[in-house]
């Protein structure tokens, strides 16, 4: 399990990049509607049972049990299939009119997953000071 200051470090660039593709995204984007944002996230957070953090860590531990009978790709495959199922659901759920919103759904969730994607690479290149694997 990584330490608080490298998820820290994780959050202040996720806001970085979401700030800078949301400005992209919307020109009237202004920071300030981010942060308002955040802080509605972070009081959600503190009155729900659970963190982020801490789903994303059940969830990795969930994929490293299948991974002692799975290969790591068809695992990682299934992550991604469970996201965007759950993801189409969310979305069905807030919009008045998939049909309307569709392309704007899949273009936020991809801006996001790309967002977090590079992220974490970050993350892991960071921390280990090398861009090898370990098989």
């Amino acid at each position: 399990m990584k330490t608080i200051s490298i998820l820290d470090h994780a959050d202040k660039y996720l806001d970085y990049m979401f700030c800078r593709a949301a400005k992209e995204y919307r020109p009237e984007f202004r920071p300030t509607d981010w942060d308002t944002l955040n802080k509605r996230l972070n009081q959600m957070e503190k009155t729900t049972k659970i963190s982020r953090a801490a789903m994303a860590d059940k969830l990795i531990d969930l994929a490293n049990e299948f991974t002692k009978s799975e290969p790591k790709e068809r695992v990682g495959a299934a992550i991604m299939f469970a996201a965007a199922r759950y993801n189409a659901f969310e979305a069905f759920s807030k919009s008045s009119d998939l049909l309307r919103d569709k392309n704007d759904a899949i273009s936020w969730y991809t801006r996001e997953y790309q967002r977090m994607l590079e992220a974490n690479i970050e993350d892991l290149l960071n921390a280990g000071g090398k861009a090898t694997s370990n098989k």
